[in-house]
């Protein structure tokens, strides 16, 4: 029989289950301007240091609560360990 754990140092969108939570990143994600986003590279780069860094749990950072894939993607947004 297979425990179910908690996915550390995931984002939603590598975790099967998180199907509806993913629609909703991607819905929020959308409805910024592009003129208020980073660039693809950018974001992308955000979310690799994301991924390395002990308080992301289950696509969600543990010092500030927020989704990171939301707050990667925002220009004015900031890493709240000033890691990005």
């Amino acid at each position: 029989m297979m425990e179910k754990r908690v996915c550390t140092r995931c984002l939603l969108r590598d975790m099967i289950e998180a199907g509806d939570s993913m629609e909703m990143i991607e819905k929020y994600r959308a409805a910024i301007k592009e003129a208020d986003r980073v660039t693809e590279e950018v974001y992308e780069s955000r979310l690799s240091v994301c991924q390395d860094c002990e308080k992301l749990n289950a696509g969600t950072c543990m010092a500030c609560g927020c989704y990171v894939e939301l707050r990667a993607v925002a220009a004015v947004s900031r890493c709240p360990k000033k890691k990005w």
